[in-house]
């Protein structure tokens, strides 16, 4: 089959599924068209165009595209780059060719929508496909696939993890009512103008020193109290210094916390560190805290390097947690006979392996697993992310991660002891860490153009070359997720935005990870599509024709709109941006080197930076 008849086939394939009228189906486009004050009429015109070039409103989309307009302009964009996708796609691809083709049929004829849903799914979501119909099985078959044989535990594993592990968060803040438009999407940050004791950070570093507590009372060797870095980021430009106060008044209103030493640090901080380490920054360092999720995740990782040479050689880890998420003491020792912490003293964090193919990794990381509040009285092991039958959504016509993701948290997360250890390639944000010689081995980082699924983007700069870096699960290490009812009229609100960035993550990581999709399906896999930009364009016009209010969808499209402009700009300048904060990286972990050298040769130079490093890090310590 020729690539036009490809674009044919996808055409009739469209066409049938506005016409269905059960499952899977999508939107019928045509009442939108006709609704002049409604901007639905865009993405309902992309639809349209998209469909068999007999759609009797054809006409009328092309006339809605040529409108003198933002989302006009967008969507006309976004239609011919789903053509060319759809087109070059399937010439190089002959299963993609087949698979266009047997669709076009399967979807016209009467049957079952489950048959139907495959149908579609081996175009646009093969991934899904590819789990079957046996879950019990596929869950099995996962496990397998990440399980490992140790050939090396780690000599030293922590020992007293209170003293020897940095632990870090992220604090995002939000000024209110402002005059500008957001500079960066987080997905609940706080106001600023909160009272400190109601916010979300008070919670989390409350919840934290009662867990501490609860180590020292049953580890009365280890030593307290805990080193916790924060790092400060704002939605708006000009507000860093604002969250930093705001740090502050929490931990005055927390005061006592006498298990917890605090640091919270802003994009001022962070620039001076590097300013004494590396020097010149050459253009905008790559240290530091302001910007989109993957800025501040690789500061939280690296800070432990710079602290255990500049500071505390007794750090040799750093855990990353998140505010929303709280260590369940007593019912992680009734039900596995382990706190939390002590889960980071197995010597499995920091062994070395063979994985199910056979290569070599080093297990430099560690990662553990969540439980919904509402969940826990059940099990520490009920999975946080369940996948109900598709077909609630139209959009699940084109992609539900949901099922890859319940997948995986089922077989690489809540998972206690098992007779082989596992690799972890599935992680959350919160609960997972890297030893401080894994970070200056292997100078793993997030790219800062990544605001979602940054946990995902940092494994992956760190594959490819001999051997790799590895997370191993830590069973039992579990946290319990209060954000539903901590915060649920944030997390309401943040929803249409959230989706935004599930359109963006495929677009960057459909580029990013491409040549790593095998190991990393089935879920952050799904995200790396042979065909990106028409998966993220018809979930996004899908999405806008479901919402029921026309100013809902409205503000759903311009952010969306935006967005997604962004992203194609940020994958054209992809792979520049990663050599050159690699680059960056180098320089940083470069000047660690240097300075450990000279702090060992006793050099005059090393120990006056090492000062000024440190009279830096005392800065940052907020409360008493």
């Amino acid at each position: 089959m020729r690539a036009n008849g490809a674009i044919g086939d996808f055409g009739r394939l469209m066409d049938v599924l506005f016409r269905r009228t059960t499952p899977p189906r999508l939107p019928d486009p045509s009442p939108f068209l006709r609704a002049t004050d409604d901007l639905r009429r865009f993405p309902a015109a992309m639809l349209a165009m998209l469909a068999d070039e007999r759609h009797p409103d054809r006409g009328r989309a092309t006339e809605v595209l040529a409108e003198d307009h933002r989302l006009a302009r967008f969507f006309a964009a976004q239609t011919d780059a789903i053509g060319a996708e759809v087109a070059t796609t399937a010439d190089r691809l002959p299963e993609l060719r087949r698979a266009l083709a047997v669709a076009a049929d399967e979807v016209g004829r009467a049957g079952d929508g489950a048959a139907s849903f495959e149908a579609v799914w081996r175009v646009l979501f093969p991934e899904g496909v590819a789990l079957g119909d046996d879950w019990d099985g596929a869950v099995e078959r996962l496990r397998q696939r990440r399980s490992l044989e140790i050939t090396a535990s780690n000599p030293a594993p922590i020992v007293d993890p209170i003293r020897e592990v940095l632990f870090t968060s992220n604090v995002l803040v939000a000024p209110i009512n402002s005059n500008q438009p957001a500079a960066y999407w987080y997905d609940h940050p706080i106001p600023l103008d909160a009272r400190p004791e109601e916010t979300e950070l008070a919670y989390g570093l409350s919840q934290l020193n009662e867990a501490i507590g609860f180590e020292l009372d049953r580890h009365p060797a280890w030593r307290g109290p805990l080193t916790v870095v924060l790092s400060v980021s704002a939605t708006h430009t000009g507000y860093e210094q604002a969250g930093r106060e705001l740090v502050a008044r929490v931990v005055t209103a927390l005061s006592p916390l006498p298990h917890l030493r605090v640091f919270a640090f802003d994009e001022s901080l962070t620039t001076q560190l590097w300013e004494v380490l590396v020097g010149d920054p050459s253009g905008d360092p790559v240290f530091g805290v302001s910007g989109l999720y993957g800025r501040h995740y690789s500061f939280l990782k690296a800070i432990a390097a710079l602290w255990s040479v500049a500071r505390d050689d007794r750090v040799r880890a750093t855990f990353k947690i998140d505010l929303d998420q709280v260590f369940p003491q007593r019912e992680l020792v009734a039900e596995t006979g382990r706190s939390a912490l002590e889960n980071l003293t197995t010597p499995r964090w920091g062994a070395t392996a063979v994985s199910s193919s056979g290569e070599v990794v080093d297990l430099a990381m560690i990662a553990g697993g969540l439980v919904n509040q509402q969940d826990i009285d059940r099990s520490l092991f009920t999975p946080d992310v369940t996948a109900p039958p598709p077909g609630s959504s139209a959009e699940h016509t084109v992609f539900y991660s949901r099922l890859p993701q319940a997948l995986s948290t089922e077989a690489e997360i809540t998972v206690g002891d098992t007779a082989a250890p596992l690799e972890r390639i599935h992680v959350t944000g919160g609960t997972n860490g890297i030893l401080v010689s894994g970070l200056r081995k292997w100078r793993l980082f997030t790219p800062s153009v990544f605001g979602r699924a940054e946990d995902q983007a940092y494994l992956i700069s760190g594959l490819g070359g001999a051997g790799r870096p590895a997370y191993v699960h830590a069973p039992g290490l579990i946290m319990r997720h209060d954000k539903a009812n901590l915060i649920p009229e944030i997390i309401r609100r943040s929803e249409s935005a959230k989706h935004v960035g599930d359109l963006v993550r495929t677009r960057l990581f459909s580029s990013y990870g491409a040549a790593h999709k095998a190991l990393l399906d089935p879920f952050t896999g799904s995200f790396v599509s042979r065909l990106p930009q028409t998966v993220s364009g018809l979930r996004f016009a899908v999405k806008a024709l479901e919402y029921e209010r026309p100013d809902t969808a409205a503000g759903y499209l311009a952010e969306g709109a935006r967005r997604l402009e962004n992203a194609d700009r940020l994958v054209s300048q992809l792979s520049d941006v990663v050599a050159g904060e690699r680059h960056q990286w180098d320089r940083f972990y470069d000047a660690i080197d240097d300075l450990e050298s000279g702090l060992g040769s006793q050099s005059e130079a090393a120990n006056e930076r090492a000062a000024r490093i440190r009279a830096i890090l005392d800065t940052a310590k907020v409360g008493d």
